[in-house]
């Protein structure tokens, strides 16, 4: 076994059973921390939450213009070239409208400065400031040349955080479980409740309190799946840096 793959190997498990406590700790004190940390009041932890999805959306652009330059000089005919290129724009276009919605919503800085939430113009000059360039960045670094291996790694990367964003709004969907924000404003009916118990009556709350339904959709943790995208994106830029090539382990 290539020694370096065997580097990996073991730093991808020690990854593994290190997030593995984390994730039993915070199974069995999540009331005790979420009371320490998460209160309505710390600004701090505010902004950390709130900044920590932008890196999410802005690498997905970032990748989506390096695949688009790859694609646009590959091998394959002209016609596939354009289609895969124009899908790639496209793609771009729309994750980094969202990328601003999710940024500047609610669950995010709109906590802080509520009138950004659902402000288009907000959000366009965002997605045009803070999404956008990372297009065109990308498609610079990637260099214009016929690299099937990085085409390879690029599309593979996509289709990972395509899956991760998929797979938490699902699990989202099939767990109610009321935000700690709105456990600790009293209503009747709504208190803390572990991630594994079923939390019922969502409908009525909604329907008789006016409360919003993203409310309820608090597990799995939308910055916590997003945020630690970090640890396979930060190590990509290898790609694109050759003197961060035997840099991968510790980026």
């Amino acid at each position: 076994m290539n020694k370096n793959y065997s580097k990996r190997m073991l730093f991808n498990f020690a990854i593994m059973l290190f997030f593995g406590v984390f994730f039993l700790t915070g199974t069995f004190n999540d009331e005790d921390i979420a009371s320490s940390i998460f209160s309505p009041d710390n600004l701090p932890v505010k902004i950390i939450t709130s900044t920590g999805v932008y890196p999410f959306f802005a690498s997905y652009v970032f990748f989506l213009g390096a695949l688009a330059e790859q694609e646009s000089h590959s091998g394959k005919n002209k016609p596939v070239r354009v289609l895969m290129s124009t899908i790639c724009v496209i793609s771009a276009i729309l994750v980094g409208f969202i990328g601003s919605v999710v940024f500047f919503d609610v669950d995010c800085l709109g906590t802080i400065f509520p009138s950004l939430s659902t402000n288009m113009p907000v959000i366009a000059v965002g997605s045009l400031i803070g999404m956008y360039p990372l297009f065109f960045l990308g498609y610079h670094l990637a260099g214009k040349s016929d690299d099937k291996l990085l085409l390879k790694k690029l599309k593979c990367i996509v289709l990972i955080m395509l899956m991760a964003f998929i797979a938490m709004q699902g699990l989202k969907s099939l767990f109610h479980r009321p935000r700690y924000r709105t456990v600790v404003l009293g209503y009747e009916g709504i208190g803390f409740v572990p991630w594994y118990k079923p939390f019922h009556g969502v409908s009525e709350f909604v329907e008789t309190l006016g409360i919003r339904k993203g409310e309820f959709r608090s597990f799995p943790s939308g910055h916590g799946v997003l945020s630690i995208s970090m640890v396979y994106v930060l190590e990509s830029l290898t790609w694109f840096f050759p003197k961060l090539k035997n840099r991968g382990l510790v980026l």
